[in-house]
């Protein structure tokens, strides 16, 4: 059996897995091991299942998510991620929607402080959700706002996936979160459209309430500037040249931690039980990418990403097909893989093919990054998804399918919309060297 039909066979196999519902990482892990061991036997298999988990725990880049899981598990205890949500509820949620669009604002914000999809989806699923069954809310509704406002953190800065995309691709990460500006806005204002439509359709419930009172609406103002205020002062060193990326995470978890303390909004047993909460959600996140790594392997081993972007030869002319095929490759990939897997696959492969037709890197990076987020929310597998149901039992696969679609849609649009206006992108990068 050749290389390529084995890809293909162990990537129906994981679909056909997840479908049953078996754990993604377990999935990923049984057909990338599976996989390899088809290919260069048993021993050479365990080899790499064994260097694959000990350079999944030992890798430099991802000592960032610990920090920003702490970091968004500190704010959770200190309360910041509730104040969060609550001012955007007090300041917008009277309206028909209006939690499912403070979710989003939310998710927004906590995307700010956290700096990581996985992270601000878990978080928003233990506060939003509770509160949007409370009042009426469609599960579908509920899990599609919260996993798509997920996504939001992985675009607004800090952004983990940027990061490494400048790494990979030796481009400016300042110029790269200047880039980021004008599709958040498009991002925001588009969520809130699949939010608002299905319920003008009559597709999902979601009841209004009543308007809250100027002192509570200046109060929900007030507590919006503790996270704006670490929001600034991270994003300052950032852009300034101060930290770089790992440092970033590292103060803001300490920036979070003494905010905690100077305030005695943390207690002893709140930061214990964020440090504990860090460290199962991260063992459980370990899981998925060592599983996500593994398959990851097999795919290589197998030859077919590498056949997929053969596919490029001859359209290098026409930089508009070019993209289209990257769009298409990485939404087929973003069914299996998470975030960090498909950008340390294709960029290094990608970019060479960017600069050959001409495409800003500033752009693909952004539009990179855009596409790995709807690979989060894409059923049947998308990374958020499951977070979410691991984190929210209750609901069904079905919910979270059916609730993120209007989402995924919306950045269909997204994408559609900078592929057409690439300035969207490139013009505050451009205008601020």
């Amino acid at each position: 059996m050749s290389g390529l039909v084995l890809g293909g066979l162990g990537f129906l196999a994981a679909i056909v897995m997840i479908f049953l519902e078996v754990p993604v990482a377990v999935a990923l892990g049984l057909v990338g091991l599976g996989g390899a061991a088809m290919i260069i036997g048993v021993s050479g298999a365990m080899t790499i299942g064994a260097t694959t988990v000990w350079d999944s725990l030992t890798n430099y880049t991802l000592t960032m998510l610990p920090l920003f899981v702490l970091m968004g598990n500190l704010a959770a205890q200190c309360g910041l991620s509730s104040k969060l949500y609550r001012s955007m509820s007090v300041l917008i949620g009277h309206r028909r929607g209006g939690l499912a669009l403070a979710t989003i604002g939310a998710s927004a914000g906590f995307g700010m402080i956290s700096g990581s999809s996985l992270a601000t989806t878990a978080t928003m699923g233990r506060i939003a959700l509770p509160e949007m069954r409370g009042a009426g809310y469609s599960p579908s509704l509920s899990a599609g706002a919260i996993a798509a406002g997920g996504t939001l953190g992985i675009l607004i800065p800090p952004s983990t996936v940027l990061v490494i995309y400048a790494f990979i691709a030796e481009q400016s990460i300042r110029s790269l979160l200047l880039a980021t500006a004008g599709p958040i806005v498009i991002a925001i204002t588009l969520y809130c459209l699949a939010i608002w439509v299905p319920i003008w359709l009559g597709l999902s419930s979601a009841p209004s309430r009543n308007r809250a009172t100027g002192a509570e609406r200046r109060e929900a103002l007030r507590e919006l500037v503790p996270p704006l205020g670490i929001f600034g002062l991270i994003m300052g060193g950032l852009y300034s040249g101060l930290f770089t990326a790992n440092e970033t995470a590292a103060i803001g978890a300490a920036v979070v931690l003494a905010y905690g303390v100077l305030s005695r909004r943390l207690s002893a047993r709140g930061f214990f039980d964020a440090a504990m909460d860090t460290a199962l959600t991260c063992g459980a996140l370990y899981l998925v990418l060592i599983g996500a790594n593994l398959f990851n392997f097999f795919l290589a081993l197998s030859g077919l990403p590498f056949s997929l972007t053969g596919l490029f030869s001859g359209l290098l002319d026409h930089p508009l097909l070019v993209i289209l095929l990257m769009l298409a490759i990485y939404l087929g990939l973003g069914t299996l893989m998470d975030s960090l897997a498909m950008l340390l696959l294709t960029v290094p492969l990608f970019v060479p093919v960017a600069q050959a037709a001409g495409i800003d890197l500033i752009w693909f990076g952004i539009f990179a990054v855009m596409v790995v987020e709807m690979g989060l929310i894409t059923p049947p597998v998308g990374m958020n998804l499951f977070v979410l149901k691991t984190t929210n039992p209750e609901l069904s696969m079905m919910d979270l399918w059916r609730g993120v679609t209007p989402f995924v849609l919306a950045d269909l649009l997204r994408v559609a919309i900078v592929i057409a206006v690439p300035a969207i992108v490139t013009w505050l990068p451009h205008a601020a060297i």
